[in-house]
């Protein structure tokens, strides 16, 4: 009795703590730009978001009545949801500086019917922000932020759902959904917490596996409908996380007749091949993806990995020296991003070794499975992690972009699920062998101590070199009129943030990323274009042959001199352009600054507020 009264009154002081959160975070608004959404937001709502998961975890496991662990569980639920909803409590304009610029001009198009839905790549996400934008009433730009947190309430909920549909164990049912709000494929390399498909793809992820896992166990004309609608939706999500899907698919239908066929097939095992659900899943990623010529380009320079020279990790490398001129290092940022992640990597692989030596031993270890063939299942999620895991190989050594922390983040959906499995399957063992208060003290210790290091990477900050990506509303707005009054025949060039992706942003969405800048200065997606580095050691009058127009948001003022130590601009930069003859300051709004370059010496710009 007394123990259920700790419980209960647990349960109370969490519910409040994170009201009261939610209370501080709403009363610290955001101001201007925030270099850093962890120092910005007062240190007491982290202290009481803490508290919750603290009591969260304590209250699942040593709560006897099955309610009160699912208020527990809902609690720990709430207190990351409220996290990850922290930009829009402190009222961020907008969170992504680069494609997800590109991606609200996408759904701004969309919503005004100036764009149809097979006109985009990948427009499910575009399409719910339009969808929630006509719901609501809420503009474009705030739905697209509230698309964000709802793909990763997703996760949240269906992480759990998917470990309870391959173990029947409520236990460890509650360690899924402890290690999905750890949210471990959000890497902030290939995986990010703003509008970017391939992140927002590889949050719903799970709930394709449960459908998945459902039609597995019960194949049923309602449930193979809802595959197929499911499986429909992924493919218009993100098509490469589609083929990452349709690849694991592949693998767990082939294991499923190859197995049959190895133990003697009859009517009713045929029966149960999920041969037709892959094969229109195939069907519809293949018509989606056929005039996809990015797709198409990436399996080309995929397949020519072993006729040409390449580097391994690719910008990984280059951004690796970068670090190291600015103090950090690569064994640090490693630590700080996949300390948790490697835990889980480790825990999956323990799971394979038991899971092979009970199933070549004809022993049952799968709660879950009914029959022999259900009891397959986890060896062929492991075939389909296998062909994953080389796909990501092939685009680390090929060096082909970035795309293979993309790959990664997929592949940290599934270390999540069984990594989960494999601290349940822990936590039973020890209970057998020693007390079960001791068990459940090593769990909720391990647990703590994951969302200890997780939590100060949920978004990127400065902990790990990055800025908070906040777009300000001077800064979108300043970039507007800019585009609004622009001389048509002067160009830009870009200091950090990218004025095509403010275009598009602002609706130009039709305008082609090239046309903002110079004829000589095309390689806008290389990296290798804009102002020249530290350019008050040198003349910009000198540098460009005809007048040019640089506009400095506030976050170029920041992110340079501040996170990254005048790596490449520093203070002096900026306050050479306020100074300097010939460079005159044409529009100012106190968040964004536009500055017209006059090779000529001819003053003609004039400062405007």
């Amino acid at each position: 009795m007394r123990a259920h009264t700790l419980t209960k009154s647990a349960l109370f002081v969490g519910y409040l703590g994170i009201s009261a959160a939610v209370a501080v975070a709403y009363n610290a608004p955001v101001t201007g730009y925030e270099l850093d959404i962890y120092a910005g937001t007062p240190a007491s709502f982290w202290g009481l978001v803490s508290l919750a998961v603290l009591l969260s975890v304590l209250v699942v496991f040593w709560a006897a009545k099955p309610h009160v662990r699912a208020a527990g569980g809902a609690l720990g639920l709430l207190a990351m949801t409220v996290t990850v909803s922290l930009p829009i409590i402190r009222g961020y304009y907008y969170i992504g500086d680069a494609d997800p610029l590109s991606h609200l001009g996408t759904a701004k198009v969309l919503s005004s019917g100036a764009m149809s839905m097979t006109e985009s790549r990948y427009p499910a996400v575009h399409t719910l922000g339009s969808v929630l934008h006509m719901v609501t009433g809420l503009s474009v730009r705030h739905v697209m932020l509230v698309t964000v947190v709802v793909f990763l309430v997703c996760f949240f909920v269906f992480v759990p759902l998917v470990v309870r549909e391959l173990t029947g164990d409520t236990l460890t049912t509650y360690i899924g959904l402890f290690s999905g709000l750890l949210l471990l494929p959000i890497n902030h390399l290939g995986a990010h917490q703003y509008v970017f498909p391939t992140s927002q793809a590889v949050l719903f992820a799970p709930a394709f596996l449960l459908v998945f896992f459902l039609v597995f166990y019960q194949r049923t004309v309602r449930l193979s409908g809802l595959f197929l609608v499911v499986a429909t939706t992924f493919v218009i999500l993100h098509p490469q996380q589609a083929a990452n899907l349709l690849l694991l698919s592949g693998v767990v239908v082939a294991g499923q007749v190859g197995y049959d066929f190895w133990r003697g097939v009859n009517t009713d095992q045929w029966r149960r091949w999920l041969l037709p659900e892959v094969g229109f899943f195939a069907t519809v990623f293949s018509l989606w993806v056929w005039n996809l010529e990015m797709f198409w380009g990436t399996l080309q320079r995929v397949a020519l990995i072993p006729f040409q020279d390449t580097t391994v990790g690719g910008k990984a490398a280059t951004r690796t020296g970068s670090l190291e001129q600015i103090g950090g290092s690569l064994l640090g940022i490693f630590l700080k991003l996949f300390s948790v992640q490697l835990l889980y990597v480790l825990l999956t692989g323990l799971l394979l070794v038991i899971a092979l030596r009970y199933v070549s031993g004809g022993r049952r270890w799968y709660t879950r499975a009914s029959r022999t063939s259900g009891q397959m299942l986890p060896m062929y999620l492991y075939g389909g992690l296998v062909a994953l895991t080389l796909l990501f190989v092939v685009f680390l050594v090929g060096g082909v972009s970035d795309q293979y922390f993309r790959h990664l983040a997929m592949m940290m959906v599934f270390g999540t699920i069984l990594g989960a499995i494999a601290l349940g399957r822990g936590f039973r063992a020890l209970s057998e062998r020693l007390s079960p208060s001791v068990s459940t003290g090593l769990v909720v210790v391990v647990l703590c101590l994951c969302f200890a290091l997780s939590l100060p990477v949920v978004f990127a900050s400065p902990y790990i070199y990055y800025d908070s990506q906040h777009v300000t509303e001077s800064g979108m707005h300043g970039y507007e009129t800019t585009f609004e009054y622009q001389d048509r025949s002067t160009t830009f060039d870009d200091i950090r943030s990218s004025t095509y992706r403010y275009g598009h942003a602002v609706g130009e969405s039709d305008r082609p990323g090239e046309s903002y800048y110079a004829e000589g200065n095309r390689g806008i997606h290389s990296g290798e274009h804009g102002i020249p580095d530290h350019f008050a050691n040198r003349s910009l009058r000198t540098y460009y042959d005809r007048q040019q127009y640089v506009p400095v948001p506030e976050a170029d003022r920041v992110r340079d001199p501040v996170l990254w130590e005048g790596f490449r601009f520093s203070d002096a930069d900026f306050a050479y352009l306020d100074t300097e003859p010939g460079i005159d300051k044409v529009q100012s709004n106190g968040g964004y600054d536009l500055y017209l370059v006059d090779p000529a010496g001819a003053r003609n710009g004039t400062s405007a507020t």
